[in-house]
């Protein structure tokens, strides 16, 4: 990946526990290229957390994983473009569907 520039990121990291009742596991990537192809990851870690980042100039995203269930697929919220400033992961909508998801779109009722 390209050097970085000089726009940065800040992410707050929930305390969050998992249905285990552990801290929830983190993982922050970049997105990069326009199809939504993953980059670098840029934190990965459990529970409570501030870290700073900066933004590669390739990035055209971010995508942050959750793993609320240890050993099961993670849930992930793609933010494109590159928020400005500060991402409140506590704030995110795991529940939304994704620009590039591979799970089929569900059928409406009939």
């Amino acid at each position: 990946m390209a050097a970085s520039s000089s726009r940065q990121l800040t992410c707050h990291w929930p305390d969050l526990a998992n249905e285990h009742g552990e801290p929830m596991l983190w993982l922050g990537s970049w997105l990069v290229e326009a199809r939504g192809e993953e980059g670098e990851w840029f934190h990965s870690g459990r529970g409570p957390a501030v870290t700073q980042h900066s933004v590669p100039k390739l990035a055209s995203g971010v995508r942050i994983r959750r793993w609320p269930s240890e050993g099961l697929a993670p849930e992930y919220v793609d933010l494109i473009p590159v928020p400005s400033g500060v991402i409140l992961v506590a704030d995110l909508s795991f529940e939304s569907p994704q620009s590039f998801s591979l799970l089929p779109v569900e059928a409406e009722p009939v």
